[in-house]
């Protein structure tokens, strides 16, 4: 969980992810929540969060739909008893659809508590939204390239019907 967001929530559909970097990742995340706040939502958008890497310059969002979108879905869910005061994300690729559903099982045979798959909806990666990078196996094997591995802070939570009323960090 994060600040209380259900990721394995019943009733998304669709899950886009966006990461930038930015050289005042605070202001650059702030203005993400003003925004959500002052403007009315799509129908369908159930919640946002923005989480700040650790690094100080990434913000990712994170966005939960009722609807199809292009992005991701999610594909497995291994809940933890407590909110993580940090998250890792870990994404890789691959290059044919079949691979993807491959990855994907294989990454289920490792994923400890706190970790939350994602299948691309192109078929080309898998994130994982996790406490503990448990797959450094997979940088062996040659279908599969580890894209990225980030440490994240949550920031803010919004969902569609309290926007106005935001938890933030």
């Amino acid at each position: 969980m994060l600040c209380g967001m259900d990721l394995a929530r019943p009733d998304v559909e669709g899950i886009v992810i966006r990461t930038w970097r930015t050289d005042d990742q605070r202001r650059a995340a702030e203005g993400a929540v003003n925004t959500w706040r002052s403007r009315p939502w799509p129908a369908d958008c159930l919640t946002r969060a923005v989480l700040l890497g650790a690094d100080g310059q990434l913000v990712l969002h994170y966005e939960q739909w009722s609807s199809h979108q292009l992005g991701y879905r999610l594909v497995h869910a291994e809940p933890a008893e407590a909110t993580a005061p940090e998250v890792l994300i870990v994404s890789f690729g691959v290059s044919k659809v079949a691979r993807q559903r491959r990855l994907v099982d294989v990454m289920r045979a490792h994923v400890t508590p706190g970790t939350y798959l994602h299948a691309s909806t192109d078929g080309t990666g898998v994130l994982a939204w996790t406490t503990r990078d448990t797959w450094r196996e997979l940088d062996e094997l040659p279908w599969v390239e580890r894209l990225s591995s980030q440490r994240f802070h949550p920031h803010a939570e919004l969902a569609h019907s309290s926007a106005a009323t935001a938890r933030s960090a």
